[in-house]
Parts: C-alpha cells; sequence; structure tokens
C-alpha cells in the first residue's frame, strides 16, 4: 500500500506549477514604470495599458500634442504580444510577466536599438 506522502506528491507539484505559471496574467492594468534606454521613453507608445480577458485593450498613447485613449484587440502567441489599434496600427512585443505577475516587460527593436518597457500592474 502506497503512502500518503507518495500519493499526494503528485498533487503538490500540480499545484506549485500552477501557482509558479498560471498565477502571472497578462490581464490587468499596467502603468508604465520604466523604459530603457531612459532617452527612448517618449519612443513607448504607451503610457498606460488594460489587457482584457476577452482579447480587447485600451490604453493611453503618447502623441506629440499630449495623448489619446486608444483601443483594439490583443493575442499572446509564442512569448509574442500583439496589440492592433483600431486604427490598423499594430505593435509587436517580447513579453514577459515577471515579479510574481506584479511587473510586464515588454521588449522591441527600434532603429536597430533594444527598446525595454517595464510596466507595473494597477490594483483595480
Amino acid at each position: 500500500m502506497k503512502s500518503i506522502r507518495t500519493l499526494l506528491m503528485p498533487m503538490v507539484v500540480l499545484a506549485l506549477v500552477g501557482a509558479l505559471t498560471g498565477c502571472a496574467t497578462m490581464e490587468g492594468k499596467w502603468s508604465l514604470a520604466k523604459v530603457n534606454p531612459t532617452a527612448a521613453r517618449d519612443d513607448f507608445a504607451y503610457s498606460s495599458l488594460t489587457l482584457q480577458k476577452d482579447g480587447t485593450f485600451y490604453a493611453e498613447a503618447k502623441e506629440p500634442t499630449g495623448s489619446r485613449t486608444v483601443s483594439g484587440t490583443w493575442t499572446m502567441h509564442n512569448g509574442l504580444l500583439s496589440l492592433k489599434e483600431e486604427s490598423g496600427e499594430r505593435h509587436v512585443y517580447d513579453a514577459k510577466v515577471m515579479d510574481g505577475g506584479k511587473q510586464l516587460m515588454l521588449v522591441r527593436h527600434w532603429n536597430g536599438q533594444r527598446l525595454t518597457a517595464v510596466l507595473d500592474k494597477r490594483s483595480t
């Protein structure tokens, strides 16, 4: 007869895997915290970003004359976050949720340079 420890071990492992991978979700409200290099802060499209469970998003987009609210759809596939605005403009980033779901790192290459943006998750 198997011990309770032997029977429970697979369930504990599955619970840990779920806790480490499933809790870090892309969905939610995010605020731009930092951009590297810092001189490229104005080159990152969004100062805030909300990713909805239904695959839609809305964001504050920076413009030379101020900011505007944009919306559209988003998908995540093979580590790539694709944001397609209703205007048709598309932004694609390498994306990774970090720090237990508290931060979202977005990376893209622009003008031959790596641009990294870190967004903090806002409480709802």
